[in-house]
């Protein structure tokens, strides 16, 4: 098995990057996904590089903040207040397609422009598979800028092939909450044995009061990194000769 850790919201706050980054260097993470339209996204590739990090996948986001692009441009996307709406669900159900395009272009290009290299795409809260005229999009721009995919549900891998992109064959997405342990991750890998390539989603963070302001999902971020820092995982990865992967190996 080839194994993919990714990290989540690397820039959602500095407190969230410093996890991710001490996940990778002294736990199993092996990629992460950076938002580019947050206050914190400089800053936090300016840590990346300065910890050898110099590859990275892109954390596509409409769901936290504010676009990169003006109110006006991208109207159907966000509340009166210029905000992205807090959820997928939350979102009008006829949104600009055009309006889409260009504010996840602007976050790609903005991602391109610190010089990072981009290893692949993801979404935020999975916007991306409650629509699939944007699952299409996002797998367009993911084969425009010829990177890899997260599938976050198996519905719609048979798009991903006819797309001929590469993704994980499955993604673990219940490492979160009371399943943050790595008890129930070597529980999943165990099940998953057959598998070429897997992907597990973690949200791993060094609690700061930006965070606790802005996200409910807290101190189980703290278990999340604890777990991936665990003797216990990284014994059962080496003794299991699973190959810890980043996605530009896929």
């Amino acid at each position: 098995m080839k194994l993919i850790v990714n990290g989540d919201d690397f820039g959602l706050t500095i407190g969230v990057s410093k996890g991710i980054i001490d996940a990778m260097k002294n736990g199993i993470m092996t990629d992460t996904t950076a938002m580019a339209n947050m206050p914190h996204f400089e800053e936090s590739i300016k840590m990346a590089k300065e910890n050898g990090i110099n590859e990275m996948g892109v954390h596509l986001n409409l769901t936290c903040g504010k676009p990169i692009l003006s109110q006006i441009e991208v109207a159907s996307l966000v509340t009166e207040d210029g905000n992205f709406y807090k959820k997928p669900n939350y979102m009008p159900k006829e949104i600009d397609m055009d309006e889409l395009e260009k504010e996840l272009r602007a976050q790609i290009s903005k991602f391109i422009s610190t010089g990072m290299k981009l290893n692949h795409i993801d979404g935020h809260h999975h916007f991306y598979i409650f629509n699939e005229s944007v699952f299409r999009l996002v797998l367009s721009l993911a084969r425009e800028f010829n990177v890899p995919v997260r599938c976050p549900s198996s519905e719609y891998m048979h798009i991903v092939k006819e797309f001929n992109i590469k993704s994980p064959d499955i993604m673990i997405g219940d490492f979160y909450e009371g399943n943050a342990n790595e008890d129930y991750l070597i529980k999943r890998l165990k099940e998953l044995n057959s598998l070429d390539i897997v992907e597990v989603m973690a949200h791993p963070a060094i609690i700061d009061e930006e965070l606790e302001n802005i996200s409910s999902y807290l101190n189980y971020r703290t278990i999340e990194l604890n777990a991936l820092k665990s003797e216990a995982i990284k014994k059962f990865v080496k003794g299991n000769k699973i190959k810890l992967i980043k996605f530009s190996q896929i």
